[in-house]
């Protein structure tokens, strides 16, 4: 895992894969760790994996959506930022603690 620098006081930091690959175009999980220590699972779902989806179905749905355009560290960081603004609880599902 590798970290996203991002300068906020409410998040401490975003993990996204070592192997993150910017130009595919499906899903990607992340793990954010806010300041004050809980940290939630978030999955982004690429504008292109959408269209992939909806060219096999009628209709999507998925609880907690967060899209973006491209996978990009800004794109991610944008759409970290958004979930918290909206309530992250919404979006992500609370890890367990880790003993530190």
């Amino acid at each position: 895992m590798r970290s996203i620098d991002i300068e906020d006081g409410k998040i401490a930091s975003v993990l996204v894969a070592d192997d993150f690959d910017p130009s595919q175009s499906g899903a990607l999980d992340v793990v954010v760790r806010l300041s004050d220590g809980r940290r939630f699972g978030l999955s982004l779902l690429s504008l292109e994996h959408l269209r992939r989806q909806l060219d096999q179905a009628l209709s999507l749905g998925a609880p907690g959506m967060l899209v973006v355009k491209h996978f990009s560290d800004e794109a991610i960081t944008h759409a970290v930022r958004s979930a918290l603004r909206q309530g992250i609880e919404r979006f992500g599902v609370l890890q367990p603690l880790i003993d530190q």
